[in-house]
């Protein structure tokens, strides 16, 4: 049986999940997650944790969130990539909370923020004491309800046919066929 797909995603934790639905909301093509046990076993679930994120300016802001950061990692973290992590947070977390993932808040509405480790502030988002699990769920549940993402679960990208493959010269420039 041969399938065709615009965009093959091999893995079904965060990464994998998120990507699909951001290609599909892009409506770049149709999108299959391959997944070599089910979508739910992924190692996301595992993680008790929560999630960093400055939330709120107004106690808190992104250069104290990359100082603390680059402390806990003896300042040996990649400054560049610790930049553009903590930056990005905000919407990540935005686009994590519009499919569906539900972080603890008050009774205000605002986010229960804890503060763990090396934070000097409350920045922490969490899901009880299960943030991976949460996370996984909500995602789980926004790939399954998107028309535009497949799933096969119990599959093993072995071999991949691609363009190449068939002798087509592919490049960056190449139109898409």
């Amino acid at each position: 049986m041969v399938y065709k797909y615009d965009f093959l995603i091999i893995g079904a934790g965060v990464a994998g999940m998120s990507y699909a639905l951001k290609v599909a909301r892009a409506r770049k093509g149709k999108v299959c997650i391959i997944c070599k046990t089910s979508l739910d076993e992924a190692n996301t679930s595992f993680a008790q944790g929560g999630v960093a994120s400055v939330t709120n300016l107004a106690v808190d802001n992104f250069e104290k969130h990359i100082e603390d950061t680059m402390i806990a990692g003896d300042y040996i973290s990649d400054p560049a990539a610790v930049e553009q992590v903590v930056r990005n947070a905000p919407e990540q977390i935005r686009e994590l909370v519009q499919w569906g993932v539900q972080f603890d808040r008050k009774q205000d509405g605002t986010f229960d923020l804890h503060r763990e480790g090396g934070h000097s502030e409350f920045r922490i988002l969490h899901h009880a004491d299960d943030t991976g699990a949460e996370i996984q769920r909500g995602l789980m549940a926004a790939v399954r309800a998107c028309p535009d993402i497949e799933v096969k679960e119990h599959h093993f990208a072995v071999d991949i046919i691609t363009q190449h493959h068939m002798g087509v010269r592919v490049t960056r420039r190449s139109p898409h066929i």
